[in-house]
């Protein structure tokens, strides 16, 4: 984000990131079914806004905006639904941006083209509910004619990317396996993430991150950087930015992501590259402050240049440290590139010579990095706006992996040409703007929130279908009107509560044990949904792209005790994928031969979390009959498209009665007597929750999971042991082990 060192209270920040997508369709008799309409000669208006003739407007009439005022125009929608709103406006003398707000709340600034008549501004995925609603334009830059509006329910487009690997053709390992990962999630999920503060910053850097644990019992799964201090070659320092990635990724097993706001001198005349007389007070990066000729850098010869591939030389060695540990990094350089709008509405130095100036500039630092330094643990991800301009901004697929928006709608008023922000709650999941990115680049790419004030509500979210693939929501600036995360001018508690303990968010302890391996397994956790912090417990599980087409589900088998009495309930819990149709069978031997074997067949449908709980009738079971098998036979999902099934994965994981271990298998938590993930998993619940009866393990189950450093109790790395058996990075017959022996 724009903002003077860090202090993200800059009023130009607040004014110029609330950018509504609309896109500006040209033709429009075949872009826009025709729907309700809505004349803008009717509305109400007040300042410099007039009624104006015109034969070829639609009822002879239209509205001319000058240089102050406002439109009040009323419509309704006879269901609750998700509607497309297009406004036929024109720009006069250049493209031209409004206010547009709905019901009292901000959609952000209407993007409006320019043009000697009326084009057609799509206002797209915007959330109704049934009857009358308000739209307010209110005059920003002005000079605009307004014809009509229509309105009609939309069609929503599927939330897809058809590009899901890595555009860098020698990425890592670990880097394909990221990006699998997030594909998999795209559109089902939303990944939890959070911006931490520079140091020496107005607080703790891990403020906001144990407020979101201590109020929600849950961590983020990705962590925003910035490579502002350790690789600026100014005034730069090594402030530990790369350690706590690496730590983040490798030792809490946690998702990484970086921008890089690279400063340039204000004073170009005498600075020689490699001057270490430069403060932060003589560096920026507002193109306003600075002589720094942005085009220069694609010079050969330039001081420009030299000072740009010396910065480039510092941010490699830092990146270069995250490859040698493995650790890929989903980086957004070059960040808010197009600002507010156009060829000229830059906010950094970066973007202020336009869009085709920007674009080599990305070639030249994707080019560098990866060709040059090396550099393959990268996942490039690009920031976009939804203005009829914002493609020309667009490095290329080539160059792009995730495309980014950075979303700050808390509604700003600007007064008397006072830039000071006056802030309104809005948690609106902004679907047109996701849906507008979405159309624009061909849905080629996943889209996500890459920086956000409010991350919605996962009612938003989901009723306005809003695929967010992740938010970071950015840190707080020390006041109370710029505390992103804690205001409740833009999160409120409550909000937060439900978000991060929502089945729809994923959080850190729900990322996959193997995160970074091509034979990422589900990690079975635990997701507490409701407000304030009540406690209505579902199992979720969080998977890497599955390989549907390979896998073939064999059938399963598993010895249970039966209980003395028959009449008793006998229940089973399955886990699988969402939705699936499993089947099987309770079997028993009734007699000396195969003829005698007796099934009790089962089948039902796992829930949307995957969880299958079946109740089977053992009143036919001899009463003296102890043992039998649990079998099951199929797994599959039903696809309604292409009429056909495909093959899903499941277990067994308790039954009534279930024994404790008797035979003291070591690192089995949950007493089913054998080693798993589940215990890896019960493991890490005990230790986030530990005042929870549910999490509390037995004296027997504590010392059982006790594996490394045996007798120093159970902590995090008894957890990593189970899991590092799991991918055969240990043994099983290891244990117990010591931590320093752990690879």
């Amino acid at each position: 984000m724009n903002f003077k060192f860090f202090n993200k209270a800059g009023a130009s920040l607040m004014a110029s990131a609330m950018l509504l997508s609309c896109t500006a369709v040209m033709n429009t008799s075949t872009a826009f079914a025709e729907g309700k309409k809505y004349e803008f000669e009717d509305a109400k208006i007040s300042g410099e806004v007039t009624v104006e003739d015109n034969a070829k407007a639609s009822g002879g009439k239209y509205l001319y905006m000058a240089d102050n005022g406002t439109i009040e125009l009323k419509f309704s929608v006879e269901n609750d639904g998700i509607y497309n709103l297009m406004i036929y406006a024109g720009g006069v003398g250049g493209a031209k941006q409004q206010n547009l707000s709905i019901d009292g709340v901000s959609q952000g600034a209407l993007g409006i083209p320019e043009s000697k008549g009326f084009e057609a501004v799509k206002v797209s995925s915007v959330k109704l509910s049934k009857g009358e609603h308000t739209m307010l334009i209110e005059k920003s830059w002005g000079w605009s004619n307004f014809d009509y509006m229509e309105v009609e329910e939309a069609v929503l487009a599927p939330v897809t990317a058809s590009q899901t690997t890595p555009c860098d053709p020698k990425a890592t390992d670990e880097t394909k396996n990221l990006m699998s990962y997030l594909s998999s999630v795209y559109g089902n999920n939303i990944i939890s993430g959070q911006q931490e503060i520079y140091k020496y910053g107005p607080h703790d850097m891990e403020y906001e991150f144990e407020y979101l644990n201590d109020l929600t019992g849950h961590y983020p799964a990705i962590r925003g950087f910035d490579f502002l201090n350790c690789a600026n070659i100014l005034y730069g320092s090594e402030d530990g930015t790369v350690d706590r990635m690496i730590d983040w990724a490798k030792n809490k097993n946690g998702i990484v992501t970086a921008s890089w706001h690279i400063t340039v001198p204000k004073k170009m005349e005498g600075y020689k590259v490699g001057d270490t007389n430069i403060d932060w007070g003589s560096a920026t990066y507002d193109p306003k402050e600075t002589d720094f000729v942005t085009s220069n850098v694609l010079k050969e010869g330039t001081v420009e240049r030299e000072y740009y591939l010396t910065a480039l030389g510092a941010l490699a060695e830092q990146i270069q440290k995250l490859q040698d540990a493995n650790v890929p990094l989903i980086f957004r350089p070059l960040h808010e590139a197009e600002g507010g709008g156009g060829e000229t509405g830059s906010w950094f130095w970066w973007g202020k010579d336009g869009s085709k100036v920007y674009k080599e500039l990305w070639k030249l630092t994707y080019k560098t990095l990866t060709e040059d330094y090396g550099l393959h643990n990268i996942i490039w991800e690009w920031n976009s706006y939804n203005f009829d301009t914002s493609a020309d901004w667009y490095p290329g697929d080539d160059m792009v992996d995730i495309i980014g928006y950075d979303k700050y709608n808390c509604t700003v008023y600007l007064e008397e040409n006072n830039w000071a922000p006056s802030l309104v709650h809005n948690d609106s999941a902004i679907a047109s703007t996701f849906y507008g990115i979405m159309e624009k680049y061909n849905s080629a790419k996943m889209v996500a929130m890459a920086e956000n004030d409010s991350f919605s509500t996962v009612d938003n979210l989901t009723s306005e279908k809003a695929g967010w693939l992740y938010f970071c929501t950015w840190y707080d600036g020390g006041s109370d009107d710029i505390n992103f995360l804690t205001s409740p001018t833009f999160n409120t508690k409550e909000d937060t509560i439900k978000m991060y303990q929502s089945d729809y968010c994923i959080t850190l302890d729900e990322l996959p044990a193997d995160l970074y391996s091509s034979e990422a397994k589900p990690i079975q956790t635990t997701a507490t949904t409701g407000g304030n912090g009540s406690s209505t417990t579902t199992t979720t599980t969080a998977t890497t792209k599955p390989s549907d087409d390979d896998f073939k589900f064999e059938v399963k088998s598993y010895s249970v005790k039966l209980p003395d009495d028959k009449k008793e309930e006998f229940k089973v819990t399955i886990k699988g994928a969402p939705t699936a149709s499993i089947g099987g069978a309770l079997g028993y031997s009734n007699g000396p031969t195969p003829d005698d074997w007796v099934n009790i067949e089962w089948k039902g449908n796992a829930d949307k979390n995957g969880n299958l709980e079946i109740t089977i009738d053992l009143s036919d079971v001899p009463a003296d009959m102890k043992d039998a098998e649990l079998q099951i036979w199929w797994s599959n999902v039903w696809n309604a498209d292409t009429k056909d099934s495909t093959d899903k994965d499941c277990e067994m994981v308790s039954y009534s009665g279930m024994p404790d271990a008797t035979e003291g298998v070591l690192g089995d938590a949950n007493g089913d007597g054998q080693l798993s993930l589940a215990d890896a998993v019960l493991i890490m619940q005990s230790l986030a929750n530990p005042d929870e009866e549910k999490y509390k393990l037995s004296d027997e189950a504590m010392e059982l999971a006790d594996v490394v450093d045996k007798g120093d109790g159970i902590t995090a790395k008894d957890a990593l042991a189970i899991q590092m058996i799991n991918i055969d990075l240990i043994k099983e017959s290891d244990l117990p082990i010591k931590s320093a022996d752990m690879p």
